[in-house]
């Protein structure tokens, strides 16, 4: 007789807006071999009544004694997965919600592919009212880690993490999930890292990803801004390094690729991040600019004259 699968959802909570939807949206799995682990981070809100809510067996509520996340977001995700007591980790968020099939659609690839360390749905990106902004195209049923790599460089992918099913055993003998400065692409890297003996994909997009001003990562004072910047240097030198040390494919093809993608998308998030800091701090954005180290001379001179057209027009 086959062995019951089991998930954890790990869901650190902080913010109270979404809980009730988030919460109910992994209740309401059809697949019901689950654990949902409500770890709230020392929140000011009253998180624990909206869980009292609900009466089921399966959820298990803690709390932190001081605020993890709000210092080392990252260091809190690490922290809660060792309350996961089954063989595959979902870190959900107190936003995010599920499709009912998320948890039977993952369990089909498991049963397919039980080699392989790292499971993904499909994403939608979700406005605060539902509705829907944007879809990813279905991926392959099974990629390698190195199509996997790819696959990021091309931006074939909706960057989050709560899509990811984790086998447990290797992302703790991995140490976790990368840090970044303030988890600026420690999704994108845990996953790809993850992906060492290849990743199945659900093709339907079981998984909403809310984007909210309510959102840690989408802050946009100096000094986080700051933060994603350093975290985006670190995360490409990561990223290269990775390509290089994973390359099996015949040729130059594969590396070149992975660059050529890598740079249009490291240019386009720091273009992105440097229009946020405001044009009284002229001289914060001149010194950015120029210690940046994956763009050229005349790279970085563009994205300064970038910067002032946006700015003063």
């Amino acid at each position: 007789m086959d062995r019951v699968i089991s998930f954890s959802f790990i869901m650190p909570a902080f913010k109270s807006e979404y809980l009730y939807e988030a919460i109910d949206s992994i209740l309401k799995q059809s697949y019901s071999s689950f654990e949902l682990v409500i770890i709230n981070d020392s929140s000011p809100e009253n998180l624990k009544e909206i869980v009292n809510q609900f009466h089921d067996e399966r959820i298990l509520y803690k709390e932190n004694k001081t605020n993890i996340g709000g210092k080392d977001l990252v260091a809190n995700w690490n922290h809660c997965i060792k309350f996961a007591k089954n063989d595959y980790v979902i870190l959900a968020t107190d936003d995010d919600t599920y499709e009912p099939n998320f948890l039977s659609e993952a369990l089909k690839l498991i049963k397919a592919y039980p080699h392989a360390n790292l499971i993904r749905s499909g994403v939608k990106k979700i406005a605060n009212n539902n509705q829907i902004l944007d879809i990813e195209f279905p991926l392959k049923e099974f990629m390698t880690n190195w199509e996997f790599a790819l696959c990021w460089a091309k931006g074939l992918t909706i960057s989050c993490v709560s899509n990811y099913i984790f086998n447990k055993k290797t992302l703790l003998s991995r140490g976790g999930f990368i840090s970044f400065p303030h988890a600026h692409f420690s999704d994108d890297a845990t996953a790809i890292a993850m992906a060492c003996e290849g990743v199945a994909n659900i093709p339907a997009n079981c998984m909403n990803f809310r984007m909210s001003n309510l959102n840690l990562s989408n802050q946009g004072n100096i000094k986080i801004v700051l933060q994603q910047i350093k975290a985006t240097e670190e995360y490409i030198n990561w990223y290269l390094s990775y390509i290089k040390e994973i390359n099996n494919v015949p040729g130059d093809f594969f590396e070149k690729a992975c660059y050529g993608g890598c740079k249009s998308k490291y240019l386009y998030i720091i273009e992105r991040l440097i229009s946020k800091i405001p044009i009284t701090r002229i001289i914060i954005v001149i010194k950015t600019i120029f210690s940046l180290k994956h763009l050229f001379k005349t790279e970085k001179i563009r994205l300064f004259l970038f910067y002032l057209i946006n700015k003063l027009l």
